[in-house]
């Protein structure tokens, strides 16, 4: 998918049954149960087992807030005049919504109605306890059936694309390539024993005209964190490779995680009309 812009047309899923259209194949039978695909979903969603890296990147906010436009959503500014930018990848081993892997594009920002925090402590306390979301700009995965649920359930950008990834003794790495063009590769160091508590954190959206949120939760042991890491690697000719140029990628990171082993559970949405405060 080569649209730009948290504001896009959804494209249908390619498929040996031709072109399907997530809406045509999904509906929504109570609060907590839906039907995607003709198979029952019932909250919570449980991920048993996976592995995942990211990395974080220091980019220019004003940049990075003119990919949101529309959403309603303020990047946060760790440091006056500078975002966050998160790449990451994830191993689906054991999850209700099948063995698969994914890519996401995220900016940790502000919802309406949301005060901003202090610069640097401020910003780092709130996202280190949860209380600041993660818009999630693109989220591409290797497999059908997870591109409907993420969709019609909790609004992700989904679809499906390539996501290689390879987690090593020392060191774990994710590619994103979507139409043979390479979006992006990143790496993060593994070895480490980690396990911080339980955390909680909101994922946030835009679909079909509006705004979702989505809290999750997720228990993590042989957690390796590091300050600074490698270059990754950024395409040249992909429209969303282009994107990460302009927010000043390549570059290194200033930190990466990388998660050995991951338990999480995903919980229902939130939905509102972009621009109005969230309940939650």
């Amino acid at each position: 998918m080569k649209a730009t812009g948290a504001i896009f047309e959804e494209p249908p899923v390619h498929s040996d049954r031709g072109d399907r259209f997530t809406n045509d194949i999904c509906s929504k039978n109570s609060e907590n149960n839906y039907t995607i695909d003709g198979r029952e979903i019932s909250f919570p969603v449980v991920v048993s087992e996976a592995s995942m890296l990211m990395n974080g990147f220091l980019v220019n906010a004003k940049a990075a807030q003119a990919m949101l436009v529309g959403t309603g959503f303020r990047v946060v500014e760790i440091f006056p005049g500078k975002a966050i930018l998160q790449l990451l990848a994830v191993d689906y081993k054991e999850n209700d919504l099948g063995n698969y892997n994914e890519g996401a594009i995220i900016f940790p920002v502000l919802t309406p109605g949301e005060k901003k925090p202090f610069p640097f402590f401020g910003a780092l306390k709130r996202m280190g306890n949860g209380t600041i979301g993660n818009f999630v700009y693109r989220m591409p995965v290797d497999q059908e059936f997870t591109t409907h649920a993420g969709r019609f359930i909790w609004g992700f950008p989904k679809w499906v694309s390539r996501v290689d990834i390879e987690f090593g003794a020392s060191v774990a790495r994710g590619t994103f390539i979507d139409e043979d063009e390479l979006v992006y590769s990143i790496a993060a160091k593994t070895g480490g024993n980690g396990a911080p508590n339980e955390q909680r954190a909101a994922s946030l959206a835009i679909r079909d005209g509006r705004a979702w949120k989505t809290y999750g939760t997720n228990s993590s042991s042989g957690l390796t964190f590091s300050l600074g890491g490698e270059t990754p690697e950024i395409g040249d000719s992909h429209p969303l490779a282009k994107e990460l140029r302009t927010l000043g990628l390549p570059k290194k990171p200033i930190f990466t995680v990388s998660v050995k082993s991951s338990r999480m559970s995903f919980g229902k949405p939130e939905s509102n009309d972009i621009g109005a405060s969230f309940l939650t």
